[in-house]
């Protein structure tokens, strides 16, 4: 008499290719979230860097600040006029722009923890932001 089913060792090595796709699948979902949440803060840098940076720049040269943005007053009102992405555990504070450009706004801590650094402006330019990958420390353009 003759069967046509599979043996067990014919299913055990199918559910250990199907545990193995399932584990890689997961890994890669992982690293998505970890992505998808440096593009948030990239796209936020860039709505300081075009509306927000400029709106307190022309403030402050109105205020008879020179430019600069480093004012705890400005730091008070900065999230009636930006949107920010939510989980941040420290900031904002524009307190801490400074003229280097590395001066904390707001730092998330994802996977990786991420900084947005400030440099302040003066009577010639606007102040500028951008990303910055603590856990790796490199600069993301």
């Amino acid at each position: 008499m003759r069967r046509s089913a599979f043996t067990w060792i014919e299913l055990i090595f199918v559910i250990i290719i199907l545990g193995l796709l399932a584990a890689t699948a997961i890994v890669k979902l992982g690293g998505m979230s970890d992505r998808a949440n440096e593009v948030k803060l990239q796209a936020m840098v860039g709505s300081l860097n075009r509306s927000s940076g400029a709106g307190f720049w022309f403030k402050s040269i109105s205020d008879g600040n020179g430019g600069s943005v480093a004012n705890s007053a400005y730091s008070a009102v900065f999230d009636q006029y930006m949107e920010l992405v939510p989980g941040y555990t420290a900031g904002p504070s524009l307190e801490n722009c400074n003229a280097a450009g590395t001066g904390v706004l707001l730092k998330y801590t994802y996977t990786d923890t991420y900084q947005i650094q400030c440099q302040d402006g003066n009577m010639k330019a606007s102040p500028k932001f951008r990303l910055y990958n603590e856990t790796k420390g490199q600069y993301i353009e």
